[in-house]
């Protein structure tokens, strides 16, 4: 029997204020697939699995990197299948490999069982590559995807508030995560942890997707905005004049695409580093592991206080301006990192993220319906996504190796000051796709 759900066209409000309700907790149920929600598990693991924190990372990476090969094929999948039935498959994945990761340990002493020429610490290794892969790949990857690209379909000349009301939900609740993650490990166990995560997933929230997700707008006699769809932007309306019809082979032709996909990338990569090994970077410079986990929570104060203004800027500039935006904080956040334990660096580190994580969500849903259109959203967008998922893979990795190499992560601050700095000077010279023209 098929399941329905219910009808958008019966509501007595426009179904986009549910649909956004839905999209912000698909993305909020991705937590445990993203690096700080898979950070308060680190050191349980390296103590359960016997392996060291380069292995570790480096498994990080390998699963990371393969479930950002295939997010391109996943951004069709929901082209063709729609948001619905691509996240049940997500959510049912996700609490299905959450529960896998509770019995990890077994899972490796059965492995060893099996294949005795093994060592412990490469059966170790190979079953975390496996686990990672698919966590990022359902989390991290397809869910995250299909729940921003569902609510900006739903939307268009307010993308900017709907990302903005949607930020102001996820940035404490992302920001606070790590902690309340980390508490529940310490007093109920990682493997019940994950257990209960892996139960709510599986069951509750594919029943929400099931009840609530839903595709275009158009397929149920709606479109984008509802009534808002006819109201002025100040005192005169506004349209973006961009093409529907671009293609993801078009997009990913033009210098603009990979100079937003890989900036926006940056982020993602500095944060999952810092994520990945927050108490290791702040135990280093003298400070707890507490006072590295609670540095999140002032930064998510600061991105919630931020992320309003920056909604509605993204409703009246381009692109680039919130772009530039985004690296001068990433460049702040550099660094605070690079002197962190000195003058001002944990604030400077503070200031920074907040102002990132202020951005980050709207830029990265807004970007590609605002540049390229809707028609062919899931396989750019996936693509983009593959460029995040991929960058951000590579974090934890550079952070130890950094941390191996130097005893310190001073090296991962200069790297993304520079990084940033060079993808600024790149964004001023891209002729920006996306045009305002006024309607009197």
């Amino acid at each position: 029997m098929r399941f329905h759900g219910f009808s958008p066209q019966r509501f007595p409000f426009f179904y986009g204020w549910v649909i956004l309700f839905a999209g912000t907790l698909g993305i909020l149920a991705s937590i445990p697939g993203q690096t700080f929600g898979v950070s308060a598990f680190t050191e349980p693991l390296l103590e359960a699995l016997s392996l060291n924190r380069n292995q570790l990372s480096l498994a990080y990476l390998v699963g990371t990197v393969g479930s950002s090969l295939v997010l391109t094929f996943a951004g069709r999948a929901y082209d063709c299948f729609g948001a619905r039935r691509v996240a049940t498959a997500a959510c049912m994945l996700m609490g299905v490999t959450l529960g896998i990761l509770s019995r990890v340990d077994r899972l490796v002493a059965g492995l060893l069982s099996a294949v005795p020429l093994l060592s412990p610490t490469s059966a170790g290794f190979i079953v975390l590559c496996f686990c990672f892969f698919l966590l990022r790949f359902s989390a991290q990857g397809v869910l995250t995807m299909v729940s921003r690209n569902m609510m900006m379909k739903w939307f268009d000349r307010h993308r900017g508030l709907v990302t903005g009301i949607s930020g102001f939900l996820i940035s404490p609740l992302f920001s606070m995560a790590p902690s309340l993650l980390n508490q529940l490990v310490e007093t109920q166990g990682w493997r019940e942890t994950w257990w209960m995560l892996g139960l709510g997933m599986g069951c509750g929230f594919t029943l929400l997707v099931l009840l609530l997700f839903r595709d275009n707008p158009e397929d149920y006699g709606l479109k984008p905005d509802g009534p808002l769809a006819d109201r002025a932007l100040g005192s005169q309306r506004q349209r973006r004049a961009v093409s529907p019809d671009v293609t993801l082979a078009e997009a990913r032709r033009t210098l603009t695409f990979w100079t937003y996909a890989v900036g926006i990338s940056l982020f993602g990569m500095f944060m999952t580093g810092l994520s990945f090994h927050i108490a290791s970077i702040f135990e280093a410079v003298g400070f707890t592991a507490k006072e590295g986990f609670a540095l999140f929570i002032p930064s998510a104060v600061l991105a919630l206080v931020l992320r309003p203004f920056v909604g509605v800027a993204a409703d009246r500039y381009p692109v680039q301006n919130l772009f530039v935006y985004m690296m001068a904080a990433l460049i702040l956040s550099g660094i605070g990192l690079w002197r962190l334990g000195g003058s001002g660096g944990k604030i400077l580190l503070i200031i920074g993220n907040g102002m990132a994580g202020s951005v980050y969500g709207t830029l990265i849903s807004v970007t590609w319906p605002n540049l390229y259109g809707r028609r062919h959203l899931g396989a750019i967008s996936g693509l983009a996504m593959s460029v995040t998922v991929f960058t951000s893979a590579l974090g934890p990795t550079l952070f130890s190796l950094s941390y191996s190499w130097q005893g310190s992560y001073k090296l991962c601050g200069i790297a993304i000051v520079g990084l940033a700095a060079i993808a600024t000077l790149i964004s001023f010279r891209l002729r920006d796709p996306q045009s305002w023209e006024k309607e009197g």
